[in-house]
């Protein structure tokens, strides 16, 4: 029994960083904004260990910070939080507090890494030469700048998952402000991982099931009189309601009474509940569908989903018109690993 004690040298060395320089700065400023958060939250819960909503607080802060490093291609940093989870999750260990501290104090190094690795990249003479397509990164849309983000995504959660998964992005004569586009960027982010972890089938499930290998996912966005509609769709497996419902009951959320579909559908917004077998690196902790209706809602917006069992789920996503900015049609796709 290791008492809360960081993981060894053997584990801290099976993951290496793959940083991508382009995200590298909205991650430091986005880890400038949460470690602060983080760091109160967790005194928060030392002072109060049994204070469930606090300790969803911390588990949502560290589901944030873990995606966006993960994302960044800072596995290390992203592999330390991913062990903060597994501590806060189990029964408090002797030395609990004392280890989660050596955590911060890690990441503050890796960060401190980071930056000066940006710093560098930012003030090489060598990087003179790259100043045009920095430029031109900077210019491109926030359409095009979110597919990117999504796609590495799909990379990453694909090949953690050795699923075979292509995305497809639509935008039909609609375009949201770049500012909501990137608020809307995580929600579409975490979305993303749930359907490549929870939705999407192996490889072998598929063809069991008459299904092309190769999973579909395809996220589309368009205008609709007075609103911009987005629609997410994977074809997987649908939701397990059988399992939600049987979740909520263990944790005194629903008596045995029944209860409409929709009602179930619903238990996923709920932190805590989630109908993954096992934890992993991607999913399994109930964190972060909760986090995704917050932030459509910040926005005067709504979410629904739907499902139906071996053919997938959808969500659409309702946000009012006044988001709309521009004109265009564009349509990529990628296919992973």
């Amino acid at each position: 029994m290791n008492n809360g004690a960081p993981p060894g040298p053997a584990m801290q060395q099976a993951l290496s960083d793959d940083v991508e320089m382009l995200l590298l700065p909205v991650f430091l400023e986005e880890a400038d904004e949460l470690r602060p958060m983080i760091n109160d939250s967790l005194r928060a819960l030392r002072a109060a260990p049994g204070d469930e909503a606090q300790r969803q607080l911390t588990n949502r802060l560290l589901h944030t910070f873990k995606g966006s490093a993960r994302m960044t291609g800072a596995m290390r940093i992203g592999d330390i939080i991913h062990a903060m989870e597994d501590r806060l999750l189990a029964p408090p260990p002797s030395g609990l507090w004392d280890a989660l501290e050596n955590d911060i104090e890690r990441i503050d190094v890796l960060l401190e890494e980071l930056r000066k690795t940006q710093l560098a990249a930012e003030t090489d003479p060598i990087e003179d030469s790259s100043q045009p397509e920095k430029k031109a990164a900077a210019e491109r849309s926030p359409f095009v700048r979110m597919s990117e983000r999504l796609y590495r995504t799909l990379r990453q959660t694909a090949k953690e998952l050795n699923k075979r998964v292509n995305l497809e992005l639509i935008v039909n004569d609609v375009d949201l402000d770049g500012r909501v586009l990137e608020k809307m960027t995580a929600p579409f982010e975490h979305l993303l991982r749930n359907a490549i972890a929870h939705g999407v089938e192996n490889e072998q499930q598929r063809i069991d099931s008459d299904k092309e290998v190769i999973g579909e996912i395809q996220l589309c966005l368009r205008q609709k009189t007075n609103e911009v509609i987005i629609e997410f769709n994977d074809d997987g497996r649908g939701l397990d309601l059988a399992a939600l419902r049987a979740q909520a009951i263990s944790k005194g959320l629903l008596d045995e009474a029944d209860t409409s579909e929709d009602q179930l559908k619903q238990l996923i917004f709920i932190p805590g509940i989630s109908t993954a077998t096992e934890v992993t690196g991607v999913s399994g902790r109930g964190i972060g569908m909760d986090v995704v209706r917050n932030e459509i809602t910040a926005l005067g917006g709504q979410i629904e989903v739907n499902s139906k069992p071996g053919k997938g789920t959808q969500f659409t996503i309702h946000l009012p018109a006044h988001t709309l900015v521009s004109h265009e049609t564009r349509r990529r796709s990628a296919i992973d690993p």
